[in-house]
């Protein structure tokens, strides 16, 4: 078994999971919930007690990664290192004034995003490069000197440089990372010019502070892992999953954590993008529903939509533009503060609302009997005998149904002046609407209609809410993949290894230097073959993608195109043109053929092969239904208006090609999935259930 088996460790808001695939596909789950304060703590006890459960050494792992939620958190907890920032002279203050625009216009007590370096720990420099990167003033080595020694008596640990126009050339910002660390090698410094050299000064600034500021943190932390790791027996290498779907090096992943900042949710995007795949369905949007978030994303022919526009920390979390911005390429997806932990609460109009506040892995709901006080939605689920008491996480934990029963009552039923079973019901459905509005408007947005999706449902929660969501959506199929509760963990080992590559040069597609175009992509792709080489992908299985920003002439925003990856010449100007129009054309359904067209921002995405993953198929069995139903429990139904004796099947003992109808509900360790009537349920040959409405 030495080297065979393939692991994946995703630590959500609430929940730690790990999965281990054998070598005939069989999957493994371990599932403990997070440690907030030591991260790596769950990791550990997760694995260690999967593999004691199953009599596995860890030297039998011969594939490691790893997401993680610890670079958002700690954006968001603002508990990253103590960071000063080096601008040019003039520029202090471009993270405060930001886009100069108001998130919302009517909103008289406006509060923006705070930057995540105060104004006296940003410094000025003498310096100016011009547009096209020229040196008009060369910076003084004695004044950025004088400047490093302020902030080291500040304090700082982690400094960002974010010069003028240092995307064209890279020079200046160079000098000072020199000169900081002959003043103090200690220091953590991050410059834009290797972050993000990119267009855009405010966006610019604010991803690379954000990148060191959590640099310290994420490299004590892969430390920290990978020593706990190798003391726990294992011999192979960890990787890290990064927001644009690709894994990378603990290395890489230290010097770039900001390339992190999705790294949980992207993996469960794959991982239906897998089962897409697996169970031959072109369109299907993910939807994700763990502890604290729920997430969803479109995919289509196998490829979810990406994006390199981010926001991190909002102040009001669903307002675009309350955010910090953060330029990296990321798995595009709504997420919303609708999970198991969201509590329910009665606002100021009294009405019943759920979230985004969450009682998290500590305490967590009421039932965890941790301590929580305030009502969730794992508590309503409880009540309306969706969940079973004595078998959440497969018995591991057993849930308070009293202490449930009387944080709603008080909390919400009472004030409302409703019974239990309508409060409960409320709070179901409340989270419900929240998640399928916000799904609706994602999908729309996009020019695509919801309907013509298949759902597949995943997470600890959902299952649980996966039907009454796609009936909102109108959504006619859902699937249920085998082991959804830890489904994510999969989307880890499905990732190919990837990084991806940025550099402006503006110009109109007729006065192109192709001369420079050339250069900046020969550039990049150097750096792309070495960075994968330096992760173990040979030569000959490194594909180089190339895109470019590309936009009409007066135009405030870009379009990704892509180009051919080949040397260029000015007789491919018509091949730009064309794949230009073609994609325009695709998103707005018109072109206007007498505007000029510009480019940014040039790209190129280096890419691993992506791994292959055969799940162990089951064979169908002449195995009655009746042999799979654990019993009956009370659970409520709205049709029936009032609870009724539902079946509770064994997810493991109902057999590929069986079929049963709805009402149902069908329980396994990490998950509960709850099927409402008139719904046809099937088990296909992966043991996946498919649920048509």
């Amino acid at each position: 078994m030495e080297g065979r088996l393939k692991l994946g460790v995703d630590i959500g808001g609430t929940f730690t999971d790990v999965m281990l695939i054998q070598p005939d596909g069989a999957l493994c789950i371990g599932k403990v919930l997070t440690t907030p304060q030591d991260p790596s703590k769950a990791v550990v006890e997760g694995l260690s007690t999967l593999l004691q459960e199953l009599g596995i050494p860890p030297a039998a792992i011969g594939t490691a990664i790893h997401g993680t939620t610890l670079v958002t958190n700690a954006i968001i907890e603002r508990k990253g290192a103590k960071t000063g920032l080096i601008t040019t002279r003039g520029f202090r203050d471009a993270l405060e004034i930001g886009r100069e625009m108001r998130y919302d216009i009517y909103d008289i007590f406006l509060e923006l995003p705070k930057p995540l370096v105060p104004r006296y720990l940003r410094k000025e420099i003498t310096e100016r490069l011009n547009h096209d990167g020229s040196v008009v003033i060369s910076p003084r080595r004695e004044e950025i000197t004088a400047v490093v020694e302020e902030l080291r008596r500040e304090g700082v640990e982690a400094i960002a440089v974010s010069l003028l126009h240092s995307f064209r050339n890279p020079a200046h910002e160079r000098l000072v990372r020199e000169v900081i660390s002959s003043v103090d090698p200690a220091l953590y410094v991050s410059l834009s010019s290797d972050v993000v050299p990119e267009i855009r000064e405010y966006e610019r600034t604010s991803t690379t502070v954000a990148n060191v500021y959590v640099q310290p943190l994420m490299q004590r932390y892969l430390e920290k892992l990978l020593q706990e790791l190798q003391e726990l027996g294992l011999r192979t290498n960890l990787y890290i999953m990064l927001s644009n779907g690709g894994i990378t090096t603990c290395k890489t992943a230290g010097e770039f954590p900001i390339r992190l900042i999705e790294s949980g949710p992207s993996a469960g995007a794959l991982a239906a993008a897998f089962y897409g795949e697996l169970t031959g369905t072109e369109h299907v949007m993910s939807f994700d529903m763990g502890g604290t978030t729920a997430k969803t994303c479109l995919i289509d022919h196998g490829q979810p939509m990406t994006t390199t526009e981010f926001e991190t920390a909002r102040v009001y979390r669903f307002k675009k533009g309350s955010g910090l911005p953060i330029k990296v390429p990321v798995i595009e997806m709504i997420e919303i503060g609708a999970g198991g932990g969201s509590i329910a609460h009665i606002d100021k109009l009294g009405l019943l609302k759920v979230g985004p506040e969450s009682a998290g892995a500590s305490p967590g709901p009421v039932c965890y009997d941790q301590g929580g006080e305030e009502p969730t939605v794992t508590d309503a689920d409880l009540i309306l005998g969706y969940l079973d008491p004595d078998y959440f996480l497969g018995g591991k934990m057993r849930l308070n149904l009293e202490k449930a029963r009387e944080a709603i009552e008080k909390k919400i039923a009472s004030p409302l002046g409703v019974d239990l079973t309508r409060a409960a019901w409320g709070i179901h459905q409340v989270v419900n609407e929240n998640m399928a509005n916000a799904a609706r408007i994602h999908a729309i947005e996009r020019g695509k209609d919801p309907r013509t999706y298949t759902l597949i449902a995943f997470g600890g929660a959902g299952p649980v809410h996966a039907f009454r969501v796609a009936e909102k959506l109108r959504i006619k199929r859902v699937i249920l993949p085998y082991a959804a509760g830890a489904t994510s963990a999969l989307g880890l080992l499905v990732a190919p290894p990837a990084f991806d590559f940025v550099r402006t040069y503006m110009s109109s597609l007729s006065g192109l230097d192709f001369s420079v175009v050339n250069a900046i992509f020969a550039e990049m792709e150097q750096q792309g073959r070495a960075l994968l080489q330096e992760a173990g992908v040979a030569e000959e299985d490194i594909q180089l993608l190339r895109t470019a920003d590309m936009r009409y002439v007066g135009q405030g925003y870009e379009i990704v195109v892509p180009i051919p990856s080949r040397s260029l010449s000015s007789q491919d100007l018509p091949v730009l043109r064309e794949a230009f129009d073609r994609v325009y054309e695709n998103l707005y359904h018109r072109l206007n053929p007498d505007v000029e067209v510009e480019v940014l921002n040039w790209r190129v995405r280096a890419l691993g092969p992506k791994p292959t993953i055969a799940l162990k198929t089951a064979v169908p069995q002449d195995i009655p239904l009746s042999e799979a139903v654990k019993g009956k429990r009370k659970a409520y139904f709205p049709e029936m208006e009032d609870y009724i004796d539902c079946p509770v099947y064994d997810r493991y003992r109902l057999s590929a090609g069986v079929s049963l109808q709805g009402p149902a509900i069908i329980e396994e360790r990490e998950s509960t999935a709850v099927i409402g009537p008139h719904a046809t349920v099937r088990v296909d040959q992966y043991n996946n259930v498919i649920v048509d409405l």
